[in-house]
């Protein structure tokens, strides 16, 4: 059962960064009543309740890339990740490992291979195409990855919705689990909702799901943060576990930034 469940973990932990990076002005893929507008200390809010209960030039290529800067991207640290343009740091504790932005030098350093020039110059590249992950990190039971998506290059859009919109047009359905996992999967008792939360001391809204595969819990939420100086950018906190209160808990990694 624990490699079934590595496996599933990984699986939907790829395949939400890969659902990440379709947020926007779509069609909204839940029924509004299921729509939660209540404020929770927590990152999971009701869904622990329940549980408990045209094509761009090089040219404009170029100037996307020159958009994104390195404070934007992030950067990684020992043990954690600061961003200062989106105004936040993760400190994790020692459980976590920090994966790195780019395998292609396999033996190197994570921190030194992820904050290298030439990452930060692919990361962008990515960026002006859509989407790029920036950050990745697990331990045995939880999955944080963050996302940076570009609104211009995924829906010609030069800002970006509320967080709200974002998060009821984005909210991972019972389909996109399906697809992340494959054919072997046998999903029960799959709920998904958007809440408004408390995260970094500021209202924002969170897309939440949670599902049982081959009886194995999983919980997942994404917050969208759009980014206040430029809001043609956000960054999707997304997190993914298997034991709820971690899930629920995982804001506590997270500061406000300082310098």
């Amino acid at each position: 059962m624990r490699n079934r469940k590595d496996k599933i973990f990984a699986l939907v932990a790829a395949g939400c960064l890969c659902l990440s990076g379709l947020t926007g002005c779509g069609e909204i893929k839940m029924s509004p009543d299921n729509i939660s507008s209540k404020s929770d200390d927590g990152l999971m809010g009701s869904v622990k309740e329940e549980t408990d209960a045209s094509d761009e030039s090089e040219a404009d290529a170029a100037g996307e890339e020159d958009k994104v800067s390195n404070d934007m991207i992030g950067r990684y640290v020992s043990q954690g990740y600061e961003n200062p343009s989106f105004g936040f740091a993760i400190a994790l504790p020692d459980t976590y490992t920090l994966e790195k932005r780019t395998n292609l030098e396999l033996n190197a350093d994570t921190i030194e291979a992820s904050n290298a020039d030439s990452t930060y110059d692919w990361i962008r590249s990515l960026i002006a195409l859509g989407s790029a992950t920036v950050f990745e990190a697990e331990d045995e039971d939880t999955y944080i990855g963050l996302n940076i998506q570009n609104a211009a290059a995924l829906d010609g859009a030069t800002v970006w919705d509320e967080e709200k919109t974002i998060a009821e047009n984005s909210v991972t359905t019972e389909e996109d689990i399906k697809e992340a996992v494959g054919e072997d999967a046998q999903i029960t008792e799959f709920q998904n909702n958007v809440e408004e939360i408390t995260f970094l001391g500021e209202k924002h809204y969170a897309a939440q799901y949670t599902f049982k595969n081959y009886d194995v819990p999983f919980y997942g939420v994404t917050v969208y943060l759009v980014n206040k100086q430029d809001p043609c950018y956000l960054l999707a906190v997304n997190i993914l576990g298997s034991d709820l209160d971690a899930v629920d808990q995982a804001d506590q990694f997270f500061s406000v930034y300082t310098e």
